[in-house]
């Protein structure tokens, strides 16, 4: 193939990206399904192996399983992990009746928390508590987990906690997903169960789809880890590699999920500080463009390494700003990709300014693009 850079669309605009277990949980900048869909249909065998190095909410996992490949997902927030666990993997008949004997039982409680004399419990302490949260929040969130932790099957804990903490900022004081900024939201007592009764039995529905298509011989795994190094996957051992890095100085994902990380006690430092390309890194800490490069660089060599010869990866990536200069990602990619053992083989590229996957449209600047990069291992 002539490698060759031409404009396109590829967001999928209008299509319903929403489908299966897709719809799960809240999370910032997700691509189209449809897209590793296509590329699977495309370029895959069904019993191969599938790699994310920057898996974030499980799409191309989710997808992986639905073809019939193996999955592996990395990523350094904790919360993408579990997310993408419990999206990519299906419940049995069994499962699903545990889960809705679980939301009845919550049900049947929701009138004593409604009344004057709510039931009396031992708050669960979470940094920036009193700021971020009623009382009655907290008393509700600590008693869905105290109720979660009685369940004896991963699977299903791991399934009630992502159903809770898709429901965090909205009972919170935060202002919404996309604005850390608190507000008085006058949240009622029982409010919080209704609103997680209501989520899971929407999100028992989807993974209800999605386990009635998912090919049960594929296996996954899902690390949480820096995938600048990732010894713990074998050298030449993956298929093909379907990702998409963080877009340089746009976004803080730690922050979008930090309280959710916090009432699951799941670790808040670890994706803080090794998130490659974050607004913290580029915005507050003033990090130079050659920053941005030497972690994508690193990023991608562990993945020249992993994938087998002549197979293909496929990477989702915008360009960015960094201290005020554009950086047209595509060819600082054009140029070191061949150094670490890639030919670039097709640059597809879609104006940003008309449309953009990331949520803060500030991001779509007129100028900036992002591109489907197809880089094969030589």
């Amino acid at each position: 193939m002539i490698t060759q850079t031409r404009e396109t669309q590829f967001s999928f605009s209008g299509e319903d990206t929403s489908y299966l277990t897709h719809s799960l949980h809240p999370y910032p900048a997700k691509f189209p399904p449809q897209l590793p869909k296509k590329i699977l249909e495309d370029y895959a065998i069904k019993g191969q192996t599938v790699l994310d190095p920057f898996c974030g909410s499980g799409t191309t996992l989710i997808e992986a399983r639905i073809f019939g490949a193996n999955a592996i997902g990395v990523d350094v927030n904790g919360l993408s992990v579990l997310l993408s666990k419990v999206k990519a993997t299906p419940l049995t008949e069994q499962q699903f009746s545990i889960v809705q004997a679980f939301i009845l039982k919550i049900e049947k409680e929701i009138s004593k928390w409604k009344s004057e004399n709510r039931p009396q419990i031992k708050i669960k302490e979470i940094e920036g508590q009193e700021h971020w949260f009623q009382n009655n929040v907290s008393e509700e969130i600590t008693f869905l987990l105290n109720e979660i932790s009685k369940q004896t099957d991963n699977d299903i804990q791991n399934f009630l906690k992502i159903v809770l903490s898709s429901i965090i900022v909205r009972v919170s004081n935060q202002d919404s997903d996309t604005r850390f900024a608190a507000i008085e939201k006058n949240v009622i007592n029982g409010y919080t169960l209704e609103a997680f009764c209501k989520k899971a039995k929407e999100y028992n529905s989807r993974m209800a789809e999605f386990s009635e298509l998912v090919h049960y011989s594929t296996e996954l795994q899902v690390y949480n880890a820096d995938s600048r190094n990732m010894d713990f996957i074998k050298d030449n051992s993956i298929d093909i590699i379907i990702t998409s890095p963080p877009y340089a100085n746009t976004y803080d994902y730690y922050l979008y999920h930090k309280f959710r990380k916090r009432w699951l006690d799941l670790d808040v430092k670890f994706a803080q500080y090794n998130e490659i390309g974050s607004r913290r890194e580029y915005s507050s800490l003033k990090e130079k463009k050659e920053k941005w490069n030497e972690d994508l660089i690193k990023c991608f060599a562990e993945m020249q390494r992993v994938l087998k010869p002549n197979h293909f990866a496929f990477i989702v990536i915008g360009d960015s700003v960094i201290k005020k200069e554009l950086i047209k990602i595509e060819k600082e990619i054009s140029d070191f990709a061949p150094k670490i053992g890639f030919k670039v083989n097709e640059i597809l590229s879609s104006d940003l300014s008309k449309h953009s996957r990331i949520f803060n449209p500030s991001y779509a600047q007129k100028g900036k693009k992002e591109h489907l990069i197809i880089l094969e291992k030589i």
